[in-house]
């Protein structure tokens, strides 16, 4: 599970990073200059900038999977974990940009590690797959050189057009890590779900 969210990190991490410099532009922009821009943000930590380039429905997608499980937790806990929340109730108040900043001050503070990895990675963009005319996948190339290891791998992110703006779109790694932390929260709240009298209501065989 450690090495799957320390790679999914660093799928996100350069998927996000793509979308930073995109937004002072003023020339046009591809979806490469924006995906090597997206890496300096992602560097910085600017997530709500990298938020600020991403496809609205890969936004409005993030923000769909958590809303189920803040729904479906009586107890609270994952809305006050994650989100910073006071009550389950302020959770559809948020806007998809503070749900994508806060769930990820939320993962890196919940993984030294993968905050350690995103320090000591190095994204390079290698060129570009246009699949159609709105929709582009970029390559690149992530290393990591930790305590004397180096690590690298090759993954691509996708961009959408947008009206004239290029705008990052979930990898299948965001996307899985999304769920399995989700899947997590979700486990977390029934096992906190406990009996008047303070035990866990017993399951009917």
């Amino acid at each position: 599970m450690k090495n799957f969210l320390l790679k999914s990190v660093l799928a996100l991490v350069a998927c996000f990073a793509l979308a930073t410099a995109a937004s002072g532009q003023t020339t046009q922009e591809t979806p490469e200059s924006v995906a090597k821009a997206y890496f300096a943000a992602i560097q910085a930590g600017d997530w709500e900038k990298c938020a600020s380039l991403m496809h609205p429905d890969a936004l409005a997608s993030m923000k769909r999977i958590f809303g189920a499980i803040i729904r479906a937790d009586k107890s609270g806990e994952a809305a006050k974990m994650v989100f910073k929340l006071k009550s389950n109730a302020e959770y559809d108040q948020l806007s998809e940009t503070a749900v994508f900043e806060r769930l990820w001050n939320f993962i890196l503070s919940a993984s030294p590690d993968a905050k350690t990895a995103l320090a000591a990675s190095t994204n390079t963009v290698l060129g570009q797959v246009t699949e159609r005319s709105d929709l582009v996948h970029v390559v690149y190339r992530t290393q990591i050189k930790i305590a004397g290891s180096e690590t690298t791998q090759v993954d691509l992110i996708s961009f959408r057009r947008q009206g004239g703006a290029w705008r990052a779109l979930l990898t299948s790694d965001m996307e899985e890590m999304f769920a399995k932390l989700a899947e997590g929260l979700a486990s977390a709240s029934e096992e906190k779900s406990e009996a008047p009298d303070g035990k866990k209501p017993e399951r009917k065989p």
